[in-house]
């Protein structure tokens, strides 16, 4: 039983993620760099606007 529960543990560890040194990011922050390689709509976006709101869509596949 004690193996059981210390191959689980051992088990557990490995599937925890190792914290990278990504930023965090909260409401009102600077947007990070990015590199889009496609528009849907409009033009490339080079600088923001205070007063206009700006929607990114981006999908993922695992």
């Amino acid at each position: 039983m004690k193996k059981l529960i210390l191959a689980l543990l051992l088990c557990s560890l490995c599937a925890i993620p190792a914290s990278a040194d990504e930023p965090v990011l909260s409401i009102g922050d600077a947007l990070p760099a990015m590199d889009i390689s496609h528009f849907l709509q409009g033009g490339e976006v080079t600088g923001l606007d205070k007063d206009r709101v700006y929607i990114l869509e981006f999908w993922a596949t695992w």
